[in-house]
Formats: structure tokens, sequence, C-alpha cells
């Protein structure tokens, strides 16, 4: 458990945050770095219903805020990775240990969602750890490189690139992620947070994406597997969700046909069904 004194809460000021995005936030300092970790306030106490969230390359776990719906159920821990993860280890190496380490507080056992980069970090801790993990839910997910289109890799560079450059190309990039129907307060939400990382870290977190490679581990994982896709994802195609899908046993693929790489934000209200629907079968 952690000290009054070994964590700091906040709710970050109205004007920096969108509308429906503002969450308290938790700054809890693991393996000498800091990770914000954002909860519902109104959200289950239960700590056997734990459900830990993994955010896209440039997003902050408060980009999973449109799953407050399912709060009164679950009991939601919204991490973000360091903006600048320590050079000691590669942001990927960094999440898995620190995910492992107790001062991360999570509890024996949890479910994991992971979109984007967040389904990499969540796809690797569920291989090395299946014990600890009750379901796996990856949305829009990245298991190799080879799959993933590389002018969409290249083009969501342009995000976190420094300013002023990163204020003119920042809302296009958010657009073609998020898709036609990403409500502006998504999109702003990403923008907003994706100008935060740095240069540095951005290239660090590539090199992860790009020396990925899980595919062939894929038919020993054993957790139960939801895997969740946009039709419309300009990033990963849907052939390659549904290839992974087919490689993990037993998993599960559900397809939004009008959304793009960021579902959870932009077609809620299925994309929270879906994920219920899956946790309740599973995390009992």
């Amino acid at each position: 458990m952690h000290s009054p004194s070994a964590m700091h809460r906040l709710v970050p000021e109205p004007e920096e945050i969108q509308q429906g995005y503002e969450l308290p936030c938790e700054h809890r300092r693991v393996r000498g770095a800091n990770v914000r970790l954002f909860t519902f306030p109104d959200g289950s106490q239960d700590v056997s219903r734990t459900v830990l969230c993994l955010p896209g390359l440039g997003a902050s776990g408060r980009s999973f805020a449109p799953m407050r719906p399912l709060a009164p159920e679950w009991r939601f821990l919204l991490w973000t990775p360091p903006l600048a993860t320590p050079m000691t280890h590669t942001p990927l190496q960094w999440n898995l240990a620190s995910l492992q380490h107790p001062e991360a507080g999570l509890p024996e056992r949890f479910a994991l969602v992971g979109s984007s980069f967040g389904s990499l970090i969540s796809l690797a801790y569920a291989l090395a750890h299946p014990e600890r993990v009750k379901a796996l839910v990856l949305v829009s997910p990245v298991a190799s490189v080879h799959r993933v289109r590389r002018w969409a890799l290249a083009l969501s560079t342009l995000v976190r690139m420094p300013k002023p450059f990163a204020y003119l190309f920042a809302p296009t990039v958010a657009r073609v992620l998020g898709g036609r129907q990403l409500p502006p307060e998504g999109r702003s939400e990403i923008v907003r947070e994706a100008r935060r990382l740095s240069p540095l870290e951005l290239l660090r977190r590539l090199e992860d994406i790009l020396a990925a490679d899980y595919v062939e581990s894929l038919e020993h994982l054993r957790v139960p597997t939801l895997i969740i896709h946009g039709a419309r994802d300009l990033l990963v195609p849907l052939s390659y969700a549904r290839d992974v899908a087919a490689r993990i046993p037993g998993s599960r693929l559900e397809v939004l046909r009008e959304a793009s790489h960021l579902p959870y934000m932009s077609h809620t209200q299925a994309f929270n069904a879906f994920v219920d629907d899956f946790l309740s079968q599973h995390t009992p």
C-alpha cells in the first residue's frame, strides 16, 4: 500500500482538458519514474474487479475516459507511462518491469486492456506473466511492425514534433487516427497529450514497435482474449487483427465497421458493450 506522502492526487485545471475527460490523477513513483494513474471517482473499489488500461503511443490513460459508464462495475486504473522513461531500459522493457514491481501497487491478478502501443505492452506482459492476467483486451493490436502500415506510422510521428510543427500537424494526425466520428473533445485530448511527449521518447517508443515481433508467440498465449478493431483503421489493417485473432487460441474478434484506430473514443457505446460482456464472462 502507498502512504499519503508517496502519492499526490489532483484534478487537472478545467482549461487544460476537455469536457468528459476530467479525471482524478494519482502520481505514483515506480522504479524512479513518475506514473500517472487516472481513476473514475464514482468507480468500483472492488480490487478483485481491477481493470488496468494502457494507452496508445502518445496518449495518456485519460483517453479511456469514455469507458466511465462501466466504472460502477469495474475498478479501472488508467496507466500512463512516464513522459520520459529511464534510459536504462526501452519503454517496453520499463513498462513490463514496472507492472511487476511492488511500487506499481497492482493486485495479484487483474484484467488488462491495451490500445495500439499499449496493446504491445499488454500482449508482451500477458505472454510473460499469464498467471496475473485474468482477461486480455487488445484494441487495434500491434504485435509485429510488419503488419503496420509504414506510411501511417510515419505520419503519426508528426503529432509529436517540436513547435511549431506539432501544432500545425497534430489536428490532422488526430483526425486520421480517430476517424470521422471521433468527437472534437476526444480529438483535442489526443492532440493536447501528444504534444507533451518529447521527440526522444517518441523515437524510443517507435523503436520498440519497429523491433516487435510477437506473431509466432501468439499460439502460446493462454489468457482469455478479446480483440476489438475498427474496420477503417488506417494504421493497423483489419486483416492483421483477423490474423492475430486466428493465432490466439480461443480468442474473440469484434469489428466496429465505422471505427478507425481509436474505437473506445469514437464508438464508445458499442466498445463498452463488448468489453463489459467479455469481462463479465472471464472476471466473475
